[in-house]
């Protein structure tokens, strides 16, 4: 019996010795708080065991006796650290750490205030049974709370987990029972009651190394129904369509496979999909940062390609070990694996309800022509049903006069590429309709081509539009040109006697005549001069209708084109008594318009703010910036202002609203003329009246830069006091035929780059022909739209000048329409330069004239 005895005693401090192995293991493996306690706790333990083997073969004394207290309280610890690791895991009430702490301090001043020990053989004393009683009741209650916290501990976890903390709780209670058997035992020798102890504590040791390190095989059977219900999980997971259904089927098994308090289920965004349990860190639906970095204690975070698996570890789990994390990594992957499925199917569901609601024809074909899918929009189009289309070839809907058009198609889907065409397809009634067809190639996961996917849409409606449309172009061309030849002919037939009748009056006028017969051909002069007028007028309303004004759209000067307009107006003001003021300083700005047609403007809205004014009064031109970079040009007046009634009629052709009984002179054709001009321009004219007060009429058109403030930013003047870099004198003489002041200044400073150019200037075209005649300069600069003659008739005098006919004659203008071009270049220019002019461009042209002078000079 003895023998038995020492042989479970050694095999017992072996135990514990090594079972602080391995918690010392699983502390430095796994960290944390908990892990240290238990690692001193059993180290402790087993710290006592190998001292209690060392002091055994000792001799007695009274150090022998000290150390021996020192052991005993250190056993008195025992059961109070392994209530420190339960705290440790789930913190436990003030009133019970302190109960605890106070009866195990208690225990252990009595261990160290005891007088001695009594020896082997000797009778306990009275004292040291109190002591003893003391001792085992402290070990009992103490760990009695371990084992009841450890036991509740397993309730609702893994069966894994729960009967590895259960285990831990059998432990405590086994230790603790076969302590109070050792000391209730006699201790003269050895009994069953003492072999009993041994048996106790081996059966503590052993339910301890289950509960620290169980056996892998052990493990998995007891994970096996957690297992069983995964994989009805997983048969589950194949009929979930939505992403909170996975989430739902899934997290529960995660918390139960791996004793987790709680489980969530995050997509890419950070977006809740789902969660089960305790998931402290979520907040409204999404993770927060210390989540989303798994720094919070216990936490695990797995990525997926789809999202993030987060999993919280109960307290008293053990978790995680390797067999753990790596079941968890496969639960992950099933996750992972079911949300991709399940975005697939939603992906799959959006694409068949977009084919589905589109409104154009989608099929899908083999390679062969085979249809795989015909939806909905298909059905109308063609007016077959997909049950009736599926598996037929694409062939029934092309026209029998197309045969080779399918073929072609598949061979060019089949090379990867994507057609598109329009062309017509055959509904089952054998109509035809004109789709606008796109189709291409369909690849497996290996990129190679199997199908073609065919857009048409049905634009048969549209091209009978199309059609109208061009019809009624074409008889609106027609409509327009017929417009055109008959004002031409009545232009003709119009001017024609006029220029008798002004012909043979002014001829009459020359004769000696009474006074009666002068007034009377005076009359006559006046009606057919106003005639003139306005047929022109007519006219000019006519070509902007058509769209054949000729506009030459460039900077102009308005302060220029003012001061001339209000000059010319000034003799009808002062024989009407009106005080005639403007231009402003605010009209010193350039805009973009013809000069010539917006003088045309002023000259109208000053001559009817004149006319119609009431003796005595005043008009005003002014300027002033608007939005929109545009400048408004105004002509007010002091007249009797217009009704609203008449506001209405105001620029409708020949309306003069009542004036026709003033006795002033017009046709109602000056307002309407003026307002069109200004809209060809890109500009308004508006107005606004009060009757008894007067009116402003005004005119908007876009401000633009001074040209040679443009020019100046393509070639920039020479520094101060620095000689700019240039060749020989040129000798040339330049005349320039323009009515543009700012375009002359332009000119003037170009032609100043190369030293010994004369530049002539002309603002009127006989003039500039005369001075052509009398100066024959080397080069002559034309600008189209002049006043009183073209530019076209400038140049096909100089051509047939015996004096100009060899002079180069460049353009340049503003109207560079194509035709324009051509005819110029036909009708003998030597180039045609446009506005805004390219200032090098035109250098680069007095160089080349200058050096053809030159040549022409030496030979």
């Amino acid at each position: 019996m003895r023998l038995l005895d020492a042989l479970f005693e050694y095999v017992n401090d072996a135990l514990f010795v090594g079972l602080a192995g391995v918690c010392y293991i699983q502390w430095r493996r796994q960290g944390g708080g908990a892990a240290a306690w238990l690692a001193v706790t059993f180290g402790t333990l087993a710290g006592v065991v190998l001292t209690g083997l060392v002091l055994s073969a000792s001799s007695t004394g009274e150090s022998h006796q000290w150390v021996a207290k020192l052991l005993l309280g250190t056993l008195v610890l025992f059961p109070y650290l392994l209530f420190r690791f339960t705290a440790a895991l789930d913190r436990t009430g003030r009133r019970t750490e302190g109960a605890v702490g106070a009866l195990v301090g208690t225990v252990l001043a009595w261990t160290l205030l005891l007088p001695r020990f009594p020896t082997a053989g000797e009778p306990r004393s009275g004292w040291f049974s109190a002591y003893l009683a003391a001792f085992l009741l402290q070990w009992t209650i103490v760990s009695l709370v371990v084992a009841v916290k450890l036991w509740r501990a397993g309730r609702g976890q893994p069966t894994a987990a729960r009967r590895r903390m259960r285990g831990l709780s059998l432990a405590a209670t086994s230790l603790s029972l076969a302590l109070v058997v050792s000391g209730i035992a006699p201790s003269t020798r050895p009994t069953p009651l003492a072999l009993a102890t041994q048996l106790l504590t081996l059966a503590s040791a052993l339910l301890f190394y289950l509960a620290f390190a169980t056996p892998t095989l052990l493990r998995n059977a007891w994970r096996h129904p957690e297992q069983e219900t995964l994989r009805r999980a997983m048969g589950d997971l194949k009929a979930v369509t939505r992403a909170e259904d996975v989430a739902a089927c899934l997290l529960p098994h995660v918390m139960s496979m791996v004793g987790g308090r709680g489980a969530a289920l995050v997509d890419e965004s950070g977006k809740l999909i789902g969660s089960q349990g305790q998931t402290p860190g979520l907040q409204d639906g999404r993770i927060a940062a210390d989540v989303a970095e798994a720094r919070l204690p216990g936490l695990v975070r797995l990525p997926l390609s789809v999202g993030t698996l987060l999993v919280w570890a109960s307290p008293y789990a053990p978790l995680f070990g390797r067999q753990e994390f790596e079941l968890l990594q496969a639960l992950a992957s099933l996750a992972e694996l079911a949300l991709e499925r399940v975005r697939t199917a939603e992906r799959d569901s959006e694409l068949a309800a977009v084919v589905g609601a589109s409104g154009d024809a989608i099929v899908s074909t083999t390679l062969d022509g085979t249809i795989r899918s015909w939806n909905p929009a298909a059905e109308t189009t063609y007016g077959r049903p997909a049950e009736e289309a599926v598996g037929r070839q694409l062939s029934i809907v092309v026209p029998p006069d197309r045969p080779g058009e399918l073929p072609d198609l598949l061979h060019r889907v089949g090379r990867g590429e994507r057609v598109s065409f329009e062309t017509q397809h055959l509904r089952q009634d054998e109509h035809a309709v004109v789709v606008a067809l796109t189709a291409a190639p369909i690849r497996d996961r290996a990129a190679a081509v199997v199908g073609m996917s065919v857009v048409a849409h049905d634009i048969t409606e549209r091209k009978h539009a199309e059609r109208a449309l061009e019809e009624a172009k074409e008889e609106a061309d027609r409509a327009n040109q017929a417009k055109s030849e008959y004002l031409s002919r009545m232009s003709h037939e119009l001017r024609t006697p006029l220029n008798a009748i002004l012909g043979f009056a002014q001829l009459l006028e020359l004769d000696e005549l009474a006074e009666e017969q002068r007034d009377s051909l005076g009359h006559i002069l006046s009606g057919a001069r106003h005639l003139l007028g306005l047929i022109n007028e007519v006219l000019d309303i006519a070509a902007i209708e058509a769209g054949r004004l000729p506009l030459s759209l460039e900077p102009v000067a308005v302060a220029d084109v003012s001061a001339e307009a209000v000059s010319l107006i000034r003799p009808l003001a002062d024989q009407h008594a009106v005080l005639l003021v403007g231009p402003t300083l605010s009209c010193r700005t350039h805009v973009l318009g013809d000069r010539q047609r917006l003088k045309q403007i002023l000259l109208n809205l000053l001559s009817n703010a004149v006319k119609y004014n009431r003796a005595g009064g005043s008009v005003q031109l002014a300027c002033e910036p608007v939005e929109g970079g545009r400048l408004r040009v105004k002509v007010t007046d002091t007249g009797p202002g217009i009704s609203a009634a008449s506001l209405e009629r105001l620029f409708v052709p020949f309306e003069r609203l009542g004036s026709e009984q003033s006795g002033i002179e017009g046709a109602g054709l000056g307002l309407p003329l003026s307002q069109r001009l200004a809209e060809a321009m890109g500009g308004t004219l508006e107005v606004a009246t009060t009757p008894g007060q007067g009116s402003t009429f005004w005119v908007e058109l876009p401000l633009t830069e001074d040209p040679v403030e443009q020019a100046g930013r393509q070639q920039h003047d020479p520094p101060a006091g620095r000689e700019q870099p240039e060749g020989p004198g040129t000798g040339l003489t330049v005349l320039y035929i323009e009515d543009n002041l700012s375009n002359l200044e332009l000119v003037e400073r170009v032609v100043r780059r190369r030293r010994g150019v004369q530049l002539i200037s002309a603002m009127r075209p006989q003039l500039g022909l005369d001075l052509a005649d009398e100066h024959h300069p080397d080069l002559v600069l034309l600008d189209l739209h002049l006043p009183d003659m073209p530019g076209q008739e400038v140049l096909r005098r100089l051509r047939a000048g015996p004096k100009t006919a060899g002079i180069p004659v460049v353009v340049l203008s503003a109207d560079a329409r194509p035709g324009l071009v051509t005819r110029m270049l036909e009708a003998g220019a030597r180039a045609f330069l446009t506005k805004p002019l390219d200032v090098n461009e035109l250098l680069a042209l007095l160089d080349e004239i200058a050096e053809e002078t030159k040549r022409a000079a030496s030979t």
